[in-house]
């Protein structure tokens, strides 16, 4: 039995996971035997990432799509979750969008709202239930290293990412004497379809863009690496540099270099 496995039980439970980190996150999880639930909305995606992971690391894995800005989120995945031993949750579903937030659509940014951060909150009250109960368990948020900066031009998702990273250190206090792990992984900008959806674009950043994001691999390689020994983890020198440098400035300069470069990063620089 692997570590993994041993230290948190036979299920995971990963949303986000047709694409991106989500998909990584399930890939790494069942390579060291654990079997696992892969929640998002498209269908197609989910199964067929299910059935590369049963041929290759001969473990379990179920498909579960659900939109998880639904109202009832907890009430649709229960036929999946219902019947099996649930200790890793991976909170990854999120999306971001970018530009002036009152020219922006408000049921996206309502949608933003509940995928970012009440689905999380809804999962992890439903599931992390059983593991204080068995003394054993793991959360992992997935948070972003924009939790820590108020920005222009990401106002609301930022917003998101913050609510997403004080949620997970402030529950890592309450679970500890239970055994369940939590963790807040802030990863910086990553190369997954996140910046098309957001309306970002790396290639505004030149051939710096190959130092500053990193791969979903090594994202997930550090998060799982590090879970329980951890709460807030930032991959990534220039990342950990970044949150310094925010920390240690006056809050309104800090929001507005964040701004300038969420600025460099929008498409239509």
């Amino acid at each position: 039995m692997s570590r993994l496995a041993e230290r948190y039980g036979p299920w995971a439970v990963v949303t986000g996971a047709s694409a991106g980190i989500g998909a990584e996150f399930a890939r790494r999880i069942a390579e060291w035997g654990v079997n696992v639930v892969l929640i998002a909305r498209r269908r197609n995606r989910l199964e067929e990432l299910a059935s590369t992971i049963e041929d290759m690391y001969r473990v379990e894995a179920r498909v579960a799509p659900v939109d998880l800005g639904s109202r009832d989120v907890v009430e649709a995945l229960q036929p999946v979750l219902g019947d099996i031993e649930v200790g890793l949750l991976v909170n990854c579903a999120g999306y971001g969008s970018s530009g002036p937030f009152l020219d922006m659509d408000p049921s996206v940014q309502e949608s933003m709202l509940n995928v970012n951060c009440r689905a999380s909150l809804l999962l992890t009250h439903e599931i992390v239930q059983g593991m204080r109960e068995r003394g054993r368990g793991g959360v992992i948020f997935v948070s972003s290293v924009n939790g820590f900066c108020a920005s222009r031009g990401m106002a609301h998702y930022n917003a998101t990412k913050a609510y997403d990273l004080v949620f997970a250190e402030g529950l890592a206090e309450e679970l500890r004497p239970y055994g369940v792990d939590v963790q807040a992984l802030c990863p910086g900008g990553t190369l997954t379809e996140f910046q098309r959806v957001a309306g970002l674009d790396t290639r505004n950043f030149g051939p710096f863009a190959r130092l500053i994001f990193a791969t979903p691999t090594s994202v997930v390689a550090t998060s799982l690496r590090t879970l329980g020994h951890r709460v807030t983890v930032i991959p990534g020198f220039l990342n950990k540099l970044m949150v310094l440098t925010m920390k240690l400035l006056p809050r309104r300069v800090s929001t507005w270099i964040f701004g300038s470069l969420m600025a460099r990063f929008a498409t239509e620089h």
